[in-house]
């Protein structure tokens, strides 16, 4: 598949072609792991049927994207035996699966930022012999989607690092047939999300934590729903997920995650004492140490299901 070369973003590109996509492929399973319970809730609200044409939008390491293929596998023998060059529309210096050339069975596509992890997402899917998913580097800001060519839009908090929110949720409206559907997870507020206010609490008890950013705006659902409105989209519906999630073996093993954490590293130093950094982490441990159970540490992680249809 050809790479979309224009590119938005550029300090989210530089983020996860660089340190926090290398971070996010060290600890692929991890995350995976602390997600597991929340994804399902994703594919319930999509609803995604056999024979349907599936974008997934952030698609990271493509976990997502090849489950969602596998939901729209439809007949057995079907799938894309066309070069994926073939879904190049030369009109808009875009890519679509389109239905032509591609059999009558369903197609799962991922968009993201990341060359390294679509190069991990390639390797899974052709480990997991799914033929029917493909992965593309791009930025849905800007990359010229097909109008009116997908059942369904997908994300697993992929969706919070937009510059321009309106005009990437705009574009996907445009991209989907009329009434297709989006569904989405997003995190709720960093502190109240044990994934990640743990630390968060015991650094802020001695330094500022980090400002808002554009995404924080995801923690506010009235936010998001004139959001999705003003972008084309209806049957607004945003729903609070709250499940265990898995952080790592032990004790040990979570601490030696979370001190590599790019956020946390950056507080740290920030914080500018290494003593002080310790005892903070010590504190941070002993939080774990009372969520350890037989299987390992577990959290309370807490996101928002956002559900809608293309106006």
């Amino acid at each position: 598949m050809a790479e979309v070369s224009r590119a938005a973003n550029t300090a989210q590109a530089q983020r996860w072609n660089g340190e926090g996509g290398r971070f996010w492929i060290a600890n692929r399973e991890r995350h995976l792991a602390g997600h597991r319970r929340l994804l399902p809730h994703l594919f319930s609200a999509a609803g995604i049927l056999p024979g349907e044409r599936v974008l997934d939008v952030g698609c990271g390491c493509g976990a997502t994207t090849i489950a969602a293929a596998r939901a729209a596998r439809g007949m057995a023998g079907t799938g894309l035996d066309a070069p994926l060059d073939g879904w190049l529309d030369p009109r808009l210096d875009g890519w679509s699966p389109g239905r032509d050339g591609v059999g009558s069975g369903g197609i799962a596509v991922g968009l993201d930022l990341s060359a390294p992890m679509l190069q991990v997402a390639r390797r899974l899917a052709a480990e997991a012999g799914a033929a029917n998913v493909a992965f593309v580097q791009g930025d849905a800001q800007i990359c010229p989607l097909r109008r009116d060519s997908w059942d369904v839009m997908i994300s697993s908090f992929g969706v919070m690092f937009f510059d321009d929110p309106v005009a990437a949720f705009a574009g996907i409206a445009a991209a989907l047939r009329r009434h297709g559907r989006l569904a989405f997870l997003c995190w709720q507020h960093d502190l109240h999300n044990e994934l990640f206010s743990i630390a968060l609490r015991a650094f802020g008890a001695y330094t500022p934590l980090p400002g808002p950013a554009a995404s924080d705006l995801f923690f506010d659902p009235p936010q998001v729903a004139a959001l999705l409105s003003s972008a084309g989209w209806e049957n607004i519906q945003i729903d609070p997920v709250v499940e265990p999630a898995w952080m790592g073996s032990d004790v040990a093993d979570v601490m030696s995650y979370v001190r590599d954490m790019p956020m946390i590293a950056s507080i740290a130093a920030d914080l500018g004492n290494e003593a002080l950094t310790e005892r903070v982490l010590a504190t941070v441990a002993a939080e774990y140490l009372a969520r350890q159970r037989p299987d390992g540490v577990w959290v309370r992680a807490a996101a928002w299901l956002v559900t809608a249809q293309r106006a």
